[in-house]
């Protein structure tokens, strides 16, 4: 599956434009206006626009409503087509080539250029001062198939010609590998929490998307007790999954832990970017869970249910 061709032509076309007009008209839920002036991390999903969009829509119209100037946005870089991705994993293959693969898939990325062209209109970006070892332009087209920030990129454009208002500046930057898959270590994602801490200021919001949960036929399988199949049966098995892996990689900041629920047992997309968050935050971070629903992605894929992508609005934040 193409997966940025399919959301690109989902977002093309007069009845996606006043879907997203309507969206960015509505008043934000208080929970998120309340988030983006307290200064919390908003997590929103990439899902199909039905799904994602309403969640996405509410981030970007509080962020215009309480006057941020910058936005820092954390994309998921998805693995399955990258070689180097595979190789850093790959247990069988020699130490020195698997070291090699992870150095080039290491840290985060830029996308080429400053200013972001969408179907909705041009973002403007801001600069990041120079490259550094964990923070560096995309030279090696590791993103000319990424996703995951398109949709909020696009919202972000609509948003200035719906609300009348001044674009805000996007700075979109994608999260490689973040633990060392030979020795566990995380000393990456601790690095790059401290180049965000560089960079952001009062009037410069941080946001973050991520997928929680890819469960059922096209994701390695049904495996919950019960194989439950209904919406809600399936919402009420994997909402305590969800809540325990991000309490563990957040809250008590066991980030193996969180990594090997995120891979093994939900599917989270998110592994990556979470322990990025919590060394961000430090000691006393939170979470809290804003929204979370199961999008149905069987039809979408063309398989046999239950095949689900949960669709999650997440605030990250102190003392929450």
């Amino acid at each position: 599956m193409d997966w940025k061709a399919y959301y690109q032509s989902e977002r093309e076309g007069a009845a996606a434009r006043d879907a997203v007009r309507g969206w960015l008209l509505r008043d934000p839920d208080p929970a998120v206006a309340l988030a983006v002036e307290h200064g919390s991390i908003l997590s929103f999903p990439h899902t199909a626009l039905r799904y994602a969009g309403p969640l996405q829509a509410g981030v970007v119209r509080a962020l215009f409503d309480g006057r941020i100037r910058r936005v820092l946005a954390l994309g998921v870089l998805h693995s399955s087509g990258l070689e180097a991705y595979r190789v850093a994993l790959d247990e069988e293959a020699a130490p020195d080539r698997r070291a090699a693969a992870f150095r080039r898939i290491r840290g985060a990325f830029l996308p080429p250029g400053r200013s972001r062209e969408t179907s909705y209109g041009t973002v403007p970006g801001w600069a990041s001062g120079k490259e550094a070892e964990l923070i560096r332009s995309d030279r090696a087209g590791l993103l000319a198939s990424e996703f995951s920030l398109d949709t909020f990129l696009a919202l972000n454009a609509a948003a200035a010609d719906v609300l009348g208002r001044p674009a805000i500046a996007v700075l979109p930057v994608y999260i490689g590998m973040m633990r060392d898959p030979q020795t566990g270590s995380f000393a990456a994602a601790e690095a790059f929490a401290g180049w965000i801490r560089r960079h952001v200021d009062d009037e410069t919001a941080v946001v973050a998307t991520g997928d929680l949960v890819h469960y059922g036929t096209a994701y390695g399988g049904a495996w919950l007790p019960g194989n439950p199949e209904t919406s809600q049966s399936l919402r009420l098995a994997l909402l305590p999954e969800v809540e325990g892996t991000l309490r563990a990689g957040l809250v008590e900041r066991d980030w193996e832990e969180a990594y090997r629920r995120s891979r093994s047992r939900i599917g989270n997309d998110q592994r990556e970017i979470l322990p990025v968050l919590s060394a961000l935050l430090g000691t006393g971070a939170a979470f809290s869970l804003l929204s979370f629903e199961l999008s149905d992605y069987a039809a979408i894929l063309d398989v046999a249910p239950p095949c689900v992508v949960a669709s999650a609005l997440v605030e990250f934040g102190r003392g929450l």
